[in-house]
């Protein structure tokens, strides 16, 4: 056997100290840890009635049930033969205490090297909650004038990912990371109709226990009240197997059906001032367009599609402030149909001494083709660069323009018609120069895509050329807006007469794919929605405070008919203290368990508030306790008549054992 140089051995005995110190250092934070649980245990077990302790014992077996498929994290035993014998080399703790240092043998250091990793690995492989830069920026911890809230649908896409993981056609990475959501033991939402950010606000001192549950509290932004319930819009997201069999062939994939039968513009109501009093009926009773297959509406841009395409919106906090200097092209809006008129936008800008690019042409035309708007525009400042190559605008062509923003903003509010659908190629750029806001917008930079890459664009031209087989932007002397807006609507015309994902090489594979699947298993398809049914429980309960609102009532009841394995079960109760024993005896049943509390305006007085917010606050602080380990909790705080911010507040449960961070390995 070839003997080790002096510097081997050297580096060698240096990797076994440096890993007998980990591991010494594992030890003392495990017992910590068990100290600061059992102290817990106590003051838990002190305080808990009867009926804690009966949901304590039921999510004891409902855990173990879950997990009993997963490793046992596994104590790190040391043992030193030498310790006695190592005085020289050692350490003191806080306490005063002194820890030797141990020294290993060889098989010592390969073995607790081996149950390090083990413990490293089982530690990283759970479930983890964090927000990416969007979500934080609706943080409350971020001040209300910068704060940019989050949209509801991202609420649902948590849920979604929550049930499917990675297989769910909507992904909650635009605002938050949800790592290992297949490992979460179960999801539970309670949504608070009648209580809104407001409330939390103005009380946030009164919210004791729930303080202590959530860290992540943002802002949401809901959908006006009346439209649709804040249960429907969520509910929409657990589909039965049939439900998803059909609506892949009818729509081509998951992800089509998902964005035909949505409607984006319920949350733009919320922000737009859209007149009530206006109200269309439903698209089901409008006819569309002959020419049209399917309503224009559904290529929309929705709310949180025009935020993260960096459309003017009139949000509060950041965006307000950024925007208070644009116009609305309407004082007020009226809902838009099927029949809603399009009318393609294009602009030119020019290079002015602010360093920023202003109007200097805009065109508008119809659906005939017609140009039914076309002006130069004088910047507000001197231009410094005319951008000829991109814009054909020429110092001789502006000699003698007048025409200033203000002015054209002003026939343009004039010229457009209350639900006009304001069509082109990367519109937010337009909009931008125009400084105005409009709701209802079909981007066909978004709306086509054959890159393959919802971050890689085609440019106008491209798109032109392939679907419409037409040159564009030849000309040697510059881009012509009414070229180009022309090329836009009849690239939307051209959509509607094909089908959603006509034009969009990302739902075309999707398409394939499924044809695919439901070719090589003729009998059925899994449910996307509900993943792997036949290996995990993925049943949803939905549990409401009196009548159930009619939209979700339809919802349970065409999930039963058709459902054999009644994976959805609704049900009625008379009080939310009702609601809350329910959900506490079904919810560890339940893969993901709704619940929705209803709280009336009274309830808020001054002489009630005090108690009805301890009340709320009691109602969370029961639930959490029902929560299993590894599982998601969500608290939806559903607005109010005079206050429709929301409120969402996520946390998962750990046990004190695994709220440590996994301990990095340097050997």
């Amino acid at each position: 056997m070839q003997t080790m140089t002096s510097k081997k051995a050297e580096r060698s005995e240096k990797k076994k100290k440096k890993l007998a110190a980990l591991a010494n250092l594992v030890k003392l934070n495990d017992k910590d840890r068990e100290s600061t649980s059992s102290i817990a245990a106590s003051n838990t077990q002190s305080d808990s009635d009867s009926s804690d302790e009966k949901n304590k014992a039921k999510k004891s077996k409902v855990s173990e049930d879950k997990h009993e498929d997963e490793p046992k994290t596994k104590k790190i035993k040391l043992t030193n033969e030498d310790d006695s014998q190592s005085n020289d080399s050692s350490s003191t703790n806080d306490d005063g205490s002194e820890a030797k240092k141990l020294n290993l043998t060889q098989e010592q250091y390969v073995q607790l090297k081996k149950e390090l990793k083990e413990r490293k690995r089982e530690l990283e492989n759970v479930p983890k909650f964090r927000l990416r830069p969007a979500g934080y920026s609706a943080s409350l911890e971020v001040p209300q004038e910068s704060r940019t809230p989050i949209f509801l649908t991202d609420v649902q896409h948590l849920l979604m990912s929550a049930l499917i993981g990675k297989k769910s056609p909507c992904s909650p990475d635009r605002w938050c990371y949800l790592e290992k959501p297949l490992r979460l033991s179960h999801t539970l939402i309670l949504v608070l109709d009648g209580v809104s950010l407001y409330h939390y606000l103005s009380n946030e001192d009164k919210f004791i226990e729930t303080k202590k549950i959530f860290e992540s509290k943002l802002e949401v932004v809901l959908p006006v009240r009346g439209e649709n319930h804040i249960i429907q819009d969520l509910a929409t997201a657990p589909l039965t197997n049939v439900q998803t069999e059909e609506l892949i062939a009818k729509y081509g994939s998951l992800e089509a059906a998902i964005e035909m039968t949505k409607d984006p513009t319920l949350l733009v109501k919320s922000m737009f001032p859209i007149d009530p009093e206006e109200e269309a009926t439903t698209e089901e009773g409008i006819e569309i367009p002959k020419q049209d297959k399917y309503p224009r509406t559904k290529l929309l841009l929705s709310a949180l599609q025009m935020v993260d395409e960096g459309y003017p919106v009139p949000l509060r906090g950041e965006l307000k402030s950024r925007f208070n200097q644009y116009v609305f092209t309407k004082d007020k809006y009226a809902p838009v149909t099927p029949n809603s008129p399009m009318f393609g936008v294009d602009c030119e800008m020019c290079r002015t001494t602010t360093g920023q690019n202003e109007l200097t042409r805009i065109s508008i035309v119809n659906e005939q083709y017609e140009t039914v708007y076309e002006t130069l525009v004088m910047p507000t400042n001197k231009i410094v660069d005319y951008l000829t190559k991109y814009s054909g605008i020429t110092p001789e062509l502006m000699a003698t323009v007048t025409k200033n923003l203000r002015e054209v903003q002003k026939e343009v509010r004039a010229l457009l018609p209350a639900d006009a659908i304001l069509v082109g190629q990367s519109l937010n750029s337009d909009l931008h120069a125009m400084k105005m806001l409009h709701p209802y917008v079909i981007d066909t930079s978004v709306i086509f895509n054959i890159t393959g890459n919802r971050k890689r664009k085609s440019k106008l031209q491209t798109l032109a050329m392939t679907f419409l087989d037409q040159m564009i932007q030849e000309k040697a002397g510059g881009h012509d807006s009414v070229e180009d807006s022309l090329a836009s609507i009849r690239l939307v015309q051209l959509k509607l007469k094909h089908s959603l994902d006509f034009g969009d090489e990302i739902l075309y594979q999707k398409r394939r794919v499924n044809e695919i699947i439901r070719l090589a298993t003729a009998d059925s398809i899994k449910n996307n929605l509900f993943g792997q049914v036949s290996t995990r429980d993925k049943r949803t309960a939905i549990i409401n405070t009196g009548p159930m609102h009619p939209g979700v009532k339809e919802i349970c009841d065409k999930a039963t008919a058709n459902d054999k394995l009644k994976s959805i079960l609704c049900i009625e109760t008379e009080n939310n203290k009702e609601s809350v024993k329910k959900t506490r005896e079904i919810a560890l049943e339940h893969a993901l368990t709704i619940t929705n509390l209803s709280v009336e305006p009274e309830k808020f007085q001054l002489d009630r508030i005090d108690g009805t917010v301890s009340k709320i606050d009691k109602w969370i602080s029961k639930l959490w306790k029902t929560v299993a380990h590894n599982g998601l909790f969500l608290v939806l705080f559903g607005g109010a008549e005079d206050s429709p911010s929301g409120l969402l507040q996520v946390a998962i449960k750990r046990n004190e054992a695994d709220v440590a961070e996994a301990v990095p390995i340097t050997v």
